[in-house]
């Protein structure tokens, strides 16, 4: 009998270019039979010698022969697989395994983090969710006891490492740290709701559903065990899914945790700025410019663009809603031809950043990729498609934030207008906290990039129904300036932030 034949090697896969970097590398092509079969000592067997061939595919234990006649070939006559190979086939069709993915390298490090682009952000090999609560957890889990510990004078011993001992401390307060988790009692069944449907939706529905109710229950998560809370009602309704928190509380006979008090990680101090010399120069934030349609808003954006112009303005960022979020092809078309017209004069003028944002042409799930070149007829040094979130540094400032989606579902999670949910954020120090659970998102596998390594001066979020503005101190004479910036089309505002003292901020109002 002939020998088997030996497995062929595969070379590997290597990513190409900025799309592969972020969606996972491009498979590499099959390496050739490194060494040809030995030849079968039977003169009978013996086989005429062939120039090497590309390998080809694996067959699965069981499958038909590849040959139209269902007998084997000249070379597979006597082949029988060895129990290396029957391995090597069952681990590549195991779905519990990770395939083998290229390993991208990590991102650039930047002033507010890895939030520009999300290019060198290595996303998980296999496609699962609850590794991504685990690496929240292990980034925010020491500067929540940091903060902790400075809040609370207690013993060292009432602050657990882990929710496993909870149970025999029961007779006093201890310290426990984790994710919470809210069980939403009106969250929808998916499957209820796609069930008797051919087919998925086609487009992503923008969802204002209040998913929260008074019968919900909150769980505090870490990496070993879950423990359900019970808390005031205010709590219940003001807390949300995907926050790491330290908890102060005791337990109870029934195996719940009674939680006195909260607090989340501890923030680090924004960067300090010089003291401001001059006025201005500003940066310019404008959302939901509502390209395409008939309203009045495309009169009140022409006075808007004609303003910057004339103002001493370095910088705009139009945070979403460049687009018709999930328009049809013809008022797609529309915006586009204005989008063509009107922005080339503008960047001849100041630097303008454009962001997608919800149901734009991009990929759906957070992070957003920017805006591909050839939406736009024009060339200009002056253009800057960026994605979403995005983070990056004008001038003495960091600057962070997003086209408004996380600030959206985490109303329809708690009790909260849209201020209080972006500083909540800001305090929480992480950009998404309902993502993944009801805010689509990418699976990670090396570190939520969501979570902020430091603190910005200015964080906005795009796309509300009006302006809102709000200093949020952080001692020591720094703080963050928090932004909720309108949609053009319901509130013709564009907001104003002195680069050199981000506590001033100006309306500007073109609705008359």
């Amino acid at each position: 009998m002939a020998p088997p034949a030996k497995k062929a090697k595969t070379s590997p896969p290597v990513a190409v270019g900025n799309i592969s970097s972020f969606f996972g590398p491009k498979k590499g092509a099959e390496a050739k039979q490194a060494a040809s079969p030995k030849a079968a000592s039977s003169p009978s067997h013996s086989a005429p010698k062939k120039a090497p061939e590309e390998p080809r595919a694996s067959t699965p234990v069981g499958s038909p022969s590849p040959t139209a006649s269902g007998a084997p070939g000249p070379a597979e006559a006597t082949t029988t697989p060895t129990k290396v190979e029957v391995k090597e086939v069952a681990a590549r069709i195991t779905p519990e395994k990770p395939s083998p993915v290229g390993r991208r390298g990590p991102a650039t490090p930047m002033s507010t983090g890895k939030f520009h682009g999300f290019q060198g952000v290595k996303q998980s090999s296999w496609q699962q969710y609850n590794g991504l609560y685990k690496l929240r957890l292990k980034q925010l889990e020491g500067a929540a006891r940091e903060e902790a510990s400075r809040r609370w004078s207690m013993p060292k011993s009432s602050f657990l490492t882990d929710l496993t001992g909870f149970m025999s401390f029961s007779n006093r307060e201890v310290v426990v740290v984790g994710v919470l988790f809210k069980d939403l009692k009106g969250r929808p069944n998916v499957i209820e709701e796609y069930k008797g449907s051919k087919a998925l939706l086609n487009q992503w529905k923008e969802d204002s559903s209040c998913l929260y109710t008074e019968k919900d229950t909150l769980w505090l998560e870490d990496a070993v065990m879950r423990v359900e809370l019970e808390v005031s009602k205010e709590h219940l309704a003001r807390l949300a899914t995907g926050f790491v928190v330290a908890l102060k509380g005791t337990a109870t006979q029934a195996g719940t945790f009674t939680m006195s008090d909260f607090c989340f990680p501890r923030m680090p101090l924004p960067a300090p700025l010089a003291a401001p010399k001059k006025d201005g120069p500003y940066l310019a934030l404008m959302s939901g410019l509502d390209f395409g349609s008939d309203s009045t808003a495309a009169s009140a954006r022409g006075k808007a663009f004609e303003f910057l112009k004339a103002h001493s303005v370095q910088q705009l960022v139009i945070c979403g809603g460049l687009l018709p979020a999930n328009g049809d092809g013809d008022r797609i078309k529309a915006a586009l031809r204005e989008i063509n017209v009107e922005l080339p004069p503008l960047c001849e003028s100041i630097v303008v950043q454009v962001m997608p944002g919800f149901g734009e042409p991009s990929n759906a799930c957070l992070p957003q990729l920017q805006f591909h070149s050839s939406l736009f007829q024009f060339q200009s040094s002056n253009f800057k498609r960026v994605g979403n979130p995005c983070g990056f540094k004008l001038g003495p400032m960091d600057i962070l934030g997003h086209s408004g989606q996380p600030v959206k579902d985490l109303l329809r999670c708690a009790q909260l207008e849209p201020m209080e949910a972006l500083e909540m954020c800001l305090k929480a120090r992480h950009l998404a906290p309902t993502a993944p659970d009801t805010l689509p998102t990418q699976p990670f596998e090396e570190s939520d990039p969501f979570v902020m390594d430091a603190v910005p001066h200015l964080l906005f979020s795009g796309g509300h129904s009006k302006a809102e503005t709000k200093w949020c101190d952080a001692g020591e004479q720094r703080g963050t300036q928090c932004i909720c910036v309108p949609a053009f089309a319901k509130h013709h505002a564009v907001v104003l932030v002195n680069l050199q003292n981000p506590r001033e901020v100006r309306i500007e109002d073109f609705g008359s």
